[in-house]
């Protein structure tokens, strides 16, 4: 199973994402490797989008949905809180970390398009939309 990351999701829904066509291959490809999921907490990111729950449920209906552990929780604080807020970076956002301790916390890998503080998390094998190959 391959825990699939909120940038992804969003690259994929739109149509006019500038990794949209990358991100639609890398689903299609890992989708004929193994099981794709996403985090409840993907799904909340989706709901602050804007979206009606209909319409998530409906675009996440092919992935298997994880709920956020407490170990999970846990190591992504931690985490979150070790992260330096970087000199003309953006801050760090939490949600990047619940995901990135769900995917640590349940072994899997992770497809993500966001490169940033990949080292909070050295356990996790992250693999990238530009990574796979062409279809």
């Amino acid at each position: 199973m391959i825990l699939v990351d909120t940038s992804v999701i969003v690259a994929w829904l739109d149509s006019a994402h500038p990794q949209h066509q990358r991100c639609a291959e890398a689903l299609a490809y890992w989708a004929g490797q193994t099981r794709l999921a996403v985090s409840s907490v993907t799904y909340a990111e989706l709901a602050a989008g804007g979206r009606t729950q209909e319409a998530v449920d409906d675009d996440l209906s092919a992935f298997e949905h994880l709920e956020l552990s407490f170990e999970a929780a846990w190591k992504a604080g931690h985490a979150f809180r070790r992260a330096p807020a970087g000199k003309g970076a953006a801050k760090p956002v939490l949600p990047d970390f619940l995901i990135r301790g769900q995917a640590f916390s349940l072994e899997l890998q992770h497809l993500t398009c966001d490169r940033r503080r990949l080292t909070a998390f050295p356990e996790v094998d992250f693999v990238f939309p530009e990574d796979v190959p062409s279809i």
